[in-house]
C-alpha cells in the first residue's frame, strides 16, 4: 500500500456515495409506514414487503440510524422527520405496562411476542439517546432513562431476561450482554449529562476484559458460567469474532473518553487476533462462530455462514486499530474485508443482502427475518467520521491521553 492517504481519501469517498446514494434512498423509498411512523423491515432485498410484522429492536435501531443521520452526516429535515415518526410509534405501542419493550407486534401494533428479548430495549434505548441529540425532547430522555432504569435491574438478576432469538445456556452468562449495554450507557450518560450511568456502562465494558477474555487462548469468549468462570463444554468454547471486533471498538469508544491508551492498544490486539480467527482463508469472508478448540460442531446455529453484520463490524474495528496503532496490518484487513464486502454483499436497489453462506451463496438468517437499517448504515457513518480524523491529523493520534474527556473512571 503505497500512498495510505489516498487510500483512506478514495474509500471515504467511496462510503459517503454507498450511504446517501444507495443505502438511506432504499430505506426511504420502501420501508416507511406513514400512518404509524413505524418502518416497515421485513423485506426483501427488492424492496418487497414479507410481512407487515414489527420488530422492536428494529424500531429502535432505526431510531438510532435516521436520528445519527440527522445529527451526525447532514441536517435534513426528512430524516429527522422519519426520526420524529419511529420514536412516536414506540412511545405509543412498544412497552407493556412494567416498561420493559416487547419484541414483535402486528402491524395494528397487537403484541405478537412479549419481552422475550432484553436487546429490544437496548436499541432501544440507543436510539432513544439518539434521538434526543437531534431534538431535545425532554420526553425521550425521561423514557430512555427509565428503560435504562429498567434494564440494569434485570441485567443485575441473571436468569430473569431472555435474548431472543438467541438462547443464553442455563447457568451462564453472555459477552453479548456486556457488549451492547456498556456502549449503549456509556454513550446514553455522556448525551444526557449523567456520569453516573456512563459509569455503569464503563464498568460492563472494563468486564469484557477481566472476565471474557481468556488470556490462555487469547480469545473472547461469547458465554462464561455466571460465577465467571469458563468451562470446557460446547458453549464455553465458542467464540463470535464479529462480536468480539464490534465489541473492541466499542471499547476504544469508551477508552478515549477514561485516557487508558494500555486498554486501547489491548483492544487493538485484540482486533488483530479475531480478524485472523474468524477469517475463512479458502473463500474469503468473516465466518459466524468458531469453537476455539477447532473442535465440531461449533455451539452456534449456522457457525459457518457470513452474515453481512460480521464484515461490517471488521471494516470498523479494522479502521479505529489503524487510528491508534498506524501500523500497515490494519489496512491491508480493512481492504481485504471491503473486498470481500463490496463484491458479495451489495444488491441492485442500494441495500446489501444480509447473510451468505460459507460458499458466498445468499441464505436465510439465523436470527431475525428482517433487514435493519443499521449495522450498514453505522458502519458507513463511522467509517466516514474515522477516516476524516485520520486525514486531518498527521499523527493519526487526534486524543489527549493525559486528561479523559468525560468521566474520570473508579478503579476496579
Amino acid at each position: 500500500m503505497k500512498d495510505k492517504k489516498e487510500f483512506i481519501q478514495r474509500w471515504g469517498e467511496l462510503y459517503r456515495k454507498t450511504l446517501l446514494q444507495d443505502v438511506v434512498p432504499f430505506w426511504m423509498k420502501y420501508s416507511l409506514d406513514s400512518k404509524s411512523g413505524a418502518i416497515n423491515n421485513c423485506l426483501d432485498d427488492d424492496g418487497t414487503l414479507i410481512s407487515e410484522d414489527r420488530y422492536i429492536w428494529s424500531q429502535g435501531r432505526a431510531l438510532w440510524t435516521f436520528s445519527a443521520l440527522y445529527n451526525r452526516v447532514e441536517k435534513r429535515q426528512e430524516w429527522l422527520d422519519t426520526a420524529q415518526g419511529i420514536y412516536g410509534y414506540l412511545s405509543c405501542n412498544g412497552r407493556d405496562s412494567s416498561g420493559k419493550w416487547m419484541y414483535k407486534l402486528d402491524a395494528q401494533g397487537n403484541v405478537i411476542e412479549k419481552d422475550i428479548s432484553i436487546y429490544a430495549d437496548a436499541f432501544v434505548l440507543n436510539g432513544l439517546g439518539e434521538y434526543y441529540a437531534a431534538t431535545r425532547n425532554q420526553d425521550a430522555a425521561t423514557l430512555a432513562v427509565d428503560t435504562f432504569k429498567n434494564s440494569l435491574d434485570r441485567i443485575r438478576t441473571p436468569g430473569s431476561y431472555g435474548i431472543a432469538p438467541y438462547a443464553i445456556p442455563k447457568g451462564m452468562k453472555t459477552h453479548g450482554i456486556n457488549m451492547i449495554f456498556s456502549f449503549f450507557y456509556y454513550n446514553l450518560g455522556k448525551i444526557l449529562g449523567r456520569p453516573d450511568i456512563s459509569q455503569i456502562g464503563y464498568m460492563l465494558a472494563k468486564e469484557i476484559l477481566s472476565q471474557f477474555y481468556i488470556a490462555e487462548k487469547d480469545v473472547v469468549l461469547e458465554y462464561l458460567m455466571e460465577d465467571g468462570q469458563s468451562t470446557d463444554s460446547p458453549s464455553g468454547r465458542v467464540c463470535i469474532p464479529g462480536h468480539v471486533l464490534e465489541s473492541m471498538w466499542f471499547l476504544i469508544t469508551i477508552f478515549e473518553d477514561t485516557g487508558e491508551e494500555d486498554l486501547i492498544q489491548q483492544c487493538c490486539k485484540l482486533i488483530k487476533r479475531h480478524l485472523e480467527l474468524g477469517w475463512d482463508r479458502k473463500n474469503g469472508g468473516m465466518i459466524l462462530a468458531v469453537d476455539i478448540d477447532g473442535k465440531q460442531p461449533v455451539f452456534w446455529q449456522k457457525a459457518d455462514c457470513k452474515p453481512l453484520w460480521t464484515q461490517l463490524e471488521a471494516m470498523v474495528a479494522s479502521t479505529y486499530a489503524y487510528l491508534y496503532t498506524n501500523e500497515d496490518w490494519c489496512l491491508k484487513w480493512h481492504e481485504k474485508i471491503q473486498n470481500y464486502a463490496y463484491s458479495h454483499y451489495p444488491v441492485p436497489t442500494g441495500e446489501w443482502t444480509q447473510w451468505l453462506d460459507y460458499d458466498g451463496n445468499k441464505c436465510k438468517s439465523a436470527a431475525l427475518p428482517v433487514k435493519d437499517p443499521f449495522h450498514l448504515p453505522r458502519t458507513l457513518i463511522y467509517l466516514m467520521e474515522l477516516f476524516e480524523k485520520i486525514l486531518s491529523s498527521p499523527s493519526h493520534y487526534p486524543y489527549n491521553w493525559k486528561s479523559a474527556k468525560y468521566i474520570k473512571p473508579n478503579k476496579m
